[in-house]
């Protein structure tokens, strides 16, 4: 058997439609030799060739009328963090924009959905739920704290006097509004559970989480995105957490403290706020896997009632 003949440049290694074959000039009898697999009707994938999300929903939807990429899907185009298990999902995840039937497809998980005009986006090309629409439709998927983790990433907006300055997806409001907007969807109990408890300033899943277990053992609400600064306005650090009024800083820091030079950075952070009456509680991953984020929450409990803070009642 002659070997399978030489696609266009463009092509090569990438997913590609039907359609977009015979754009490209290529024999309608090439879609069906042994190099190329049916990934799903209409669509030929080269054997072993990884492709992208983003390449993968823009043919589906390309293929799919009025669709939109949605729930996780949506959030995994945005780069929301999303569980394991739901980040590997080999299903593309699409509805209808102006209602209907669901989309059905081979690698299509189709879903109906009341979406408004506002609710729809473009991100690169390919139709998607918008962030704050995106953050309410994964409250049918996502338990609690995870639902406050992706309102928590897509509100996050920083600016500081070092590294870029992030800009929100959405704002806190617009997460309200979908709450208010959508009475019936499905989760929009644990939404409006969730969305109260979201804040503008963490950027990280551990962070939310650290926060709400801080919450459950009825500490003082913490302030994101301060910064911490010596009698003459030097900028000295800017922890993930403060308590100013007892002037507790507490920080959750990733696999890249581990690094040398990063972690000679943080013990003059903490040494710096140290001389001007701070005190600091670092949490490292293996501070959770050891404690969990309660026990936690307990060192910075510790903390504070050394600053002076009492429990009431």
């Amino acid at each position: 058997m002659r070997p399978p003949s030489a696609l266009p440049d463009h092509l090569v290694g990438l997913s590609f439609t039907l359609e977009q074959q015979v754009q490209a000039g290529v024999p309608a009898g090439r879609a069906w030799r042994s190099d190329l697999r049916v990934a799903s009707r209409g669509v030929r994938v080269p054997w072993g060739a990884a492709q992208t999300l983003h390449r993968t929903c823009a043919l589906l939807a390309a293929l799919t009328p009025d669709a939109v990429c949605c729930l996780t899907t949506a959030a995994l185009l945005w780069e929301c963090p999303l569980p394991l298990a739901m980040q590997h999902d080999l299903n593309i995840h699409l509805a209808k924009a102006a209602g209907g039937t669901r989309p059905v497809r081979k690698g299509i998980a189709g879903h109906r959905l009341a979406l408004r005009e506002q609710d729809v986006a473009m991100l690169d090309d390919v139709p998607v739920t918008g962030p704050a629409r995106t953050w309410l439709d994964l409250a049918s998927v996502l338990d609690l704290e995870d639902l406050v983790a992706a309102g928590d990433f897509f509100i996050c907006s920083q600016s500081r006097s070092f590294g870029p300055p992030k800009k929100a997806l959405c704002s806190l409001a617009d997460l309200h509004e979908q709450v208010r907007s959508n009475p019936g969807v499905r989760g929009i109990r644990k939404a409006r559970l969730a969305v109260e408890l979201c804040r503008v300033g963490a950027d990280s899943v551990p962070e939310t989480r650290l926060r709400l277990a801080l919450g459950r053992l009825g500490l003082p609400e913490p302030v994101l995105s301060y910064v911490v600064q010596d009698p003459t306005g030097w900028e000295l650090a800017w922890p993930d957490m403060a308590f100013p009024d007892f002037k507790v800083a507490v920080n959750y820091d990733g696999r890249h403290h581990l690094e040398a030079r990063q972690r000679e950075s943080d013990i003059s952070r903490d040494e710096s706020i140290a001389a001007i009456g701070w005190q600091s509680v670092t949490v490292t991953a293996g501070h959770v896997r050891t404690w969990g984020y309660d026990g936690c929450a307990h060192r910075v409990l510790d903390a504070l009632v050394r600053a002076g803070w009492r429990i009431e009642g």
